[in-house]
């Protein structure tokens, strides 16, 4: 027994011996830290505001034809000066005989034709002008100069009698020429000018001569170059021609004036079932003609006759020779319409209620459909008005839409809208940039200008009360 307790403890000091002999590990490095970085304040970035699209469709006024019903360079027309305005009216007719401003060779007198025009132009009206030489029943509207080197006449009888001038005569064709030119040069740029009726030719310058039979007296060569010398003098001012000519076909600024209107203009049905080849619509037709109004404007006449019966409850629209009006302007897409009678005797009744229709019914028509305003936080907000047309006709001249805002202090204008609203259903957009605060952006007027109407005159849309579109973006 002690032997066994003397071995175990041998063994043990030999173990504990044996370890403190042995070599101790060495530990392991510690890692490297990196220094320690000054504290550097850090300032909290804020979210930018975020672009907000604000869409304004209500309140952009009921459609409203009557707020529109003075719009310029379009409706019924006076004969000279209106003596009665019942029927709102912003364009005065004026027929002048040649030899009024054409004194000698090349050379002319405008005091009086101007003062005709200033006076116009100071009762907010633009004048439509044709110039004649031959007016039946009248006496010649030639220049002497060119009847004393030798011009001849046919004579004739019909509608009073009167004296055709030779329109194959030499020197009648030069002064028709420089006249013409002379005539682009002082009014072509005009604003107090409305349309130019092409005229000289013909009887009442409607470029025929028919009698009992059609004489036959214009020769069609002489019919192109007026054609020809309007085209070259007149890059701005909107002429009209009595008949659709084969020459003026593809020139722009050319279009026609019916002055039988709703007498001989449409056949058909709208005529009691009788077909009539000479008509004016018909005549269009075989022309291939009925786009002129797209880019030219159609005007003419009520036939005299009808005049005082046309908007009577008992007149028999749809019969031979008595056309429905509203039929034959929305055919023919007229702008004006000369109609002495409604200026000079005037409509009462209801028949002053139809005829006030009826001439607000012709020409441009334009609403403000939608506005988008997006507004971000840049300086500026990004207006989308869209416009449409809503008449039977485009407005001819340069036309722009105007957004303003801080009661006017500033102006945002884009042009060319007369090029995209062409007829009825069209619709286009306008972008403006306007600036991004809110005494802007809570007043904004949209309306329409042009460089051709008359001071006092404006362009207003056919909505609300007052034709001008007013709209608030909240921010």
């Amino acid at each position: 027994m002690l032997h066994a307790t003397f071995i175990c403890l041998v063994a043990s000091l030999f173990k504990v011996a044996a370890g403190a002999g042995a070599t101790k590990p060495k530990p392991a490095p510690s890692p490297k830290l990196p220094p320690v970085q000054p504290k550097v304040p850090v300032t909290p970035i804020k979210p930018a505001k975020p672009t907000q699209t604000y869409y304004v469709t209500t309140d952009l006024g009921a459609f409203n034809a009557t707020v529109a019903a003075n719009n310029p360079l379009r409706g019924f027309v006076s004969w000279n000066s209106a003596t009665i305005q019942t029927v709102p009216s912003s364009l005065e007719f004026y027929s002048v005989k040649v030899n009024q401003v054409m004194t000698g060779n090349n050379t002319y007198d405008w005091t009086n034709l101007d003062s005709t025009i200033d006076a116009a132009a100071n009762r907010g009206k633009h004048v439509v002008l044709r110039f004649v030489l031959d007016t039946p029943a009248e006496t010649t509207g030639v220049p002497t100069y060119l009847i004393n080197a030798g011009l001849q006449f046919n004579y004739y009888t019909a509608y009073g009698g009167g004296q055709s001038p030779y329109y194959n005569d030499t020197n009648l064709l030069y002064a028709l020429k420089v006249f013409i030119a002379a005539l682009g040069q002082k009014y072509d740029t005009d604003k107090r000018v409305g349309f130019i009726q092409a005229g000289l030719l013909g009887f009442w310058g409607e470029w025929h001569t028919y009698t009992t039979k059609d004489e036959g007296w214009i020769p069609d060569t002489t019919k192109n170059s007026v054609v020809s010398w309007f085209n070259a003098s007149f890059s701005n001012t909107q002429i009209q021609l009595r008949v659709p000519w084969s020459s003026a076909k593809s020139l722009p600024k050319f279009g026609l004036h019916d002055d039988s209107f709703a007498y001989s203009t449409l056949d058909g049905a709208a005529n009691g079932g009788v077909v009539v080849s000479w008509f004016f619509w018909p005549t269009v037709k075989s022309a291939s003609y009925t786009n002129f109004w797209k880019t030219a404007a159609m005007g003419g006449e009520i036939y005299p006759d009808l005049q005082s019966t046309i908007f009577n409850s008992n007149y028999p629209a749809g019969t031979s020779y008595h056309q429905d009006f509203i039929l034959c302007a929305n055919t023919t897409h007229a702008t004006y319409m000369l109609n002495a009678y409604a200026f000079a005797t005037g409509y009462t009744g209801d028949a002053l209620t139809k005829a006030k229709a009826a001439s607000n019914s012709m020409g441009y028509c334009f609403r403000v459909t939608n506005v988008v305003a997006i507004v971000g936080s840049g300086p500026t907000a990004q207006l989308t008005v869209e416009v449409a047309q809503c008449g039977i006709a485009p407005f001819y001249y340069p036309l722009s839409l105007i957004v303003s805002c801080n009661s006017g202090s500033y102006q945002y204008n884009r042009t060319g809208v007369e090029k995209l609203l062409i007829q009825a259903g069209d619709a286009a957009n306008f972008t403006v940039s306007v600036a991004n605060n809110n005494s802007c952006l809570n007043q904004i007027s949209i309306s329409l200008n042009s460089t051709r109407i008359l001071p006092g005159q404006s362009i207003k849309f056919a909505q609300g009360n007052s034709g001008i579109v007013n709209v608030s973006i909240p921010i």
